[in-house]
């Protein structure tokens, strides 16, 4: 008897040399076992596991803000949809594409054009002039640029203005708190937030396209 095992095509962006990366994943292969997918540079890797509940996990490294991301998606959806994408919760970023190897191929392609469109916006020639000079600093000595600062400040105000912000009550009692490198946006009903960086002129740049804004309890 021959088993038909089920097959989708995943890809992500590492967030410092900037290629794509691309793998198919098979339904045997996450039987009980991890998946890391490594960029050639060595410096990022995308990570999947299957939960206990059969669900699939999926980690990866965010190009704008440096952090990790954890997304979790059905089998069903993993495998049969034509292209699936997760976004950074903090921008417009496309980070994570699943699917059809044909259609993720494609949105891969066209994300490293937007991403390039976007560099070039900004005045930069690639990812390494990006991270480069923040690398070489302490996470506690980096700066945070008022005009990135303004930018962030001006799409939160925005979104409260146009009830762009939503969380997990009725209520909608926003409000801000400003740290060195990030903003938090609360809600003082029920608690939940979201906090937006503010140490990356990229994810300032991206966040101007963000149309919504969901809050969390943690």
């Amino acid at each position: 008897m021959i088993l038909n095992s089920r097959e989708t095509c995943i890809a992500y962006r590492c967030p410092y040399c900037g290629s794509g990366i691309k793998s198919m994943v098979g339904v045997f292969s996450l039987s009980g076992t991890m998946k890391k997918l490594k960029c050639s540079c060595e410096a990022s890797e995308l990570v999947i596991h299957q939960t206990n509940d059969g669900k699939i996990r999926i980690t990866v490294p965010c190009l704008l803000c440096g952090n990790e991301h954890t997304f979790v998606i059905s089998r069903e959806l993993f495998y049969e949809k034509e292209l699936f994408v997760y976004t950074c919760p903090y921008s417009a970023m496309e980070l994570v594409f699943i699917g059809k190897e044909d259609a993720v191929s494609a949105a891969l392609t066209k994300s490293e054009e937007d991403l390039m469109e976007m560099l070039k916006e900004m005045g930069l020639d690639d990812l390494d002039r990006l991270h480069g000079d923040m690398d070489q600093l302490d996470e506690d000595d980096k700066p945070c640029d008022p005009a990135i600062y303004d930018t962030v400040m001006f799409v939160i105000r925005d979104l409260m203005e146009s009830d762009g912000i939503s969380c997990c009550c009725d209520d909608g009692d926003y409000d801000v708190a400003v740290s060195d490198d990030h903003v938090k946006v609360f809600c003082r009903s029920c608690g939940a937030s979201k906090d937006i960086p503010t140490d990356s002129e990229l994810a300032a740049q991206a966040f101007l396209e963000v149309t919504h804004l969901q809050l969390l309890k943690l």
